[in-house]
């Protein structure tokens, strides 16, 4: 329970001191890559006050250009471990409500981190148009295609939104296995331990009207067979 509240108390010092160096770099660096760096800080920083460290198993190198890194949801810890570890700069796909919050929403808009509109079905449509645009482009993405934190549950099903983004764009999937959250997080919970990340030979988007289910049910097989119930 203490290093659960230090753990959030870390996110909120960070956000706090670090969010306005991204939002000042905006009007000099409009890619969003000082944003970027300073949140990979503010993850290493919420890590170490958990006493958690990630650890990357790179299965194969990355392919050249953009890719959609997708990776199991369990904890409130997920998004810092992938700045921490992933070897590539990236964005998040995040609900646009979150511009709303203080610091936090300058802070992803100055990241370009890609806000998607869930509340009507063109908004949905249209702000999936624009972020695969942005990858086509050459921005890779991070996304947890379960859709919310399975916590102490076993992992879900992978829902089909993040995989109708590759292949609108046109870039391979990287699976990416989380191992060992349920070990030093839970409800309330942060223990000391270590987290491997093993990051999966990319799996092309490939096209066709089963393309999206195709590549779903690939990388959802791959990561369950990973990471089972740990």
């Amino acid at each position: 329970m203490i290093r659960f509240a230090v753990a959030h108390f870390a996110a909120f010092l960070g956000t706090l001191f670090l969010a306005p160096v991204g939002i000042l770099a905006w009007p000099f660096r409009r890619d969003g890559e000082v944003g970027f760096r300073v949140t990979r800080l503010w993850a290493r920083f919420i890590l170490r006050a958990a006493g958690v460290r990630a650890t990357m198993e790179l299965m194969a190198p990355l392919p050249e250009g953009p890719v959609v890194f997708v990776s199991n949801h369990v904890s409130s810890l997920d998004i810092p471990i992938l700045f921490d570890v992933l070897p590539r700069s990236f964005r998040i796909v995040y609900k646009s409500s979150l511009l709303y919050v203080p610091l936090m929403g300058q802070c992803m808009a100055a990241t370009r981190h890609i806000a998607i509109d869930r509340s009507r079905a063109f908004s949905a449509r249209r702000s999936l148009a624009a972020a695969a645009r942005r990858i086509r482009n050459g921005v890779s993405v991070a996304l947890f295609p379960e859709g919310t934190r399975s916590g102490g549950a076993p992992m879900g099903v992978f829902k089909r939104g993040s995989f109708k983004l590759a292949v609108e764009a046109g870039v391979p999937v990287v699976p990416v296995s989380l191992i060992g959250l349920r070990r030093v997080t839970g409800p309330a919970r942060v223990t000391r331990g270590e987290i491997r990340v093993r990051i999966h030979p990319a799996l092309p988007a490939g096209e066709g009207p089963n393309a999206v289910d195709g590549l779903a049910e690939r990388a959802e097989s791959i990561i369950r067979q990973e990471v089972g119930e740990s």
